[in-house]
């Protein structure tokens, strides 16, 4: 297996396995980085009846926040973190979480029929269980999640 950069795993015995990795927002290729990595962490973890809906839903939710995540360009450059996406495993769902340094709240619209755009919430919406977002006050930024229902064992 190849080594992935900038990636955060933890799955030693008796903790809660976990997986991160910073995605290049400059890069053309941040969306074909993050199916990558959802694939490689998903199929790790032995969830491969899940695998393609986490990879849409990875996908959506990274191309959401490349697109409309960005900083506030007046905002000091430690504040400019750049976009994260991170797993980790619950006890009945994989929860999928990406990072971004907007405040802005996501929006799930309908989108206009042949429309190009508005398209991610609403499949992110229709793969996962539930999905959402949260804020902090002391952090700047927003982090969307979803949560995709582990196969019965």
């Amino acid at each position: 297996m190849a080594v992935t950069p900038n990636l955060a795993v933890r799955s030693g015995l008796g903790s809660t396995p976990f997986a991160a990795r910073r995605i290049p927002v400059a890069s053309q290729h941040c969306c074909y980085i993050a199916r990558q990595f959802t694939r490689q962490t998903v199929r790790r973890w032995n969830l491969h009846s899940i695998c393609d809906d986490a990879v849409q839903i990875a996908s959506e939710l990274v191309a959401n926040a490349v697109r409309h995540g960005q900083p506030d360009p007046a905002a000091p450059d430690s504040v400019q973190t750049g976009v994260w996406l991170a797993f980790t495993l619950r006890p009945r769902t994989l929860l999928c979480v990406v990072r971004d340094p907007s405040q802005l709240h996501p929006r799930l619209t309908a989108p206009q029929p042949m429309a190009e755009h508005h398209h991610g919430l609403p499949i992110v919406d229709a793969l996962s269980n539930t999905w959402g977002w949260t804020t902090e006050a002391q952090a700047r930024g927003k982090s969307v999640w979803a949560r995709v229902a582990l196969p019965a064992a």
